[in-house]
């Protein structure tokens, strides 16, 4: 037996490796189930093989499998942009002028009402995440003026801000939606990564054995630290979001 991380030779008993140190007690019973596959796989013939080495034997051309492009579903992705855009304008008018809410209330609603959106956004687009950054900008952008533009039709006020409070009001209050929008977008790619990660580490493990199994141990733990990352990147977003969102209420 092979120690997984080391590549030593120890015995098949060892529970600790004698040259690395290293505690073999979760790691044996994967160890024993791999070489179980293993012997299993052996016993049997392979059919790819065989169907590859028939029709080599007849003349025919191998196929090459071609990998699936993947599926944009372009108008989602457009809905998943216009939606809350319209919903947050929606909102605006509601709590403000129909309802008359407090402005805790709004904020808490923009803060919310982007994340799924850009999750389904990311899902449906297929865009890389600096594309879905700038668009998520552009939405938040686009909502704040336009419920300043509400706000300036009702009661009668100038459009633009008029001062530095309300510049830096403005810019933080559309930073709030657009940061919410982004942690959707980044959970959707922390998500898709983690998936494809998962696969990867498998397929690994089942193509190469018990002594290939240091190197996928590794990327295990690699996958792992970069999912605490991405996680993270995650948690600072999503904090920003709420941060500037509400920062103006806290005075």
């Amino acid at each position: 037996m092979k120690c997984p991380y080391c590549a030593s030779e120890i015995a098949d008993e060892a529970l600790v490796c004698a040259v690395c140190r290293r505690d073999l007690f979760l790691v044996k019973p994967l160890l024993e189930r791999i070489a179980d596959l293993e012997a299993q796989l052996a016993a049997r013939p392979a059919p790819a093989e065989s169907v590859v080495a028939a029709g080599d034997a007849v003349g025919a051309p191998a196929i090459e499998a071609v990998p699936a492009a993947p599926v944009r579903a372009l108008p989602t992705a457009l809905v998943c942009l216009l939606l809350p855009l319209l919903l947050l304008l929606l909102g605006h008018w509601l709590l403000v002028f129909v309802y008359d809410a407090k402005v805790l209330y709004l904020r808490v609603f923009a803060l919310l009402l982007p994340l799924p959106f850009g999750f389904f956004f990311a899902r449906a687009s297929r865009l890389s995440l600096l594309p879905g950054v700038l668009l998520a900008f552009l939405v938040a952008l686009l909502a704040v003026f336009g419920m300043s533009a509400i706000t300036a039709l009702i009661d009668q006020v100038p459009l633009l801000p008029q001062d530095a409070v309300e510049v830096r009001e403005f810019v933080e209050f559309a930073a709030s939606i657009g940061l919410s929008f982004i942690t959707g977008l980044w959970l959707y790619h922390w998500l898709e990564q983690r998936i494809h990660k998962r696969q990867d580490a498998l397929q690994r493990l089942r193509a190469a054995g018990v002594s290939g199994l240091g190197s996928g141990v590794l990327t295990e733990s690699l996958t792992r630290w970069s999912d605490l990352g991405s996680a993270a990147v995650a948690l600072c977003t999503t904090a920003m979001s709420i941060y500037t969102g509400l920062k103006s209420l806290g005075g």
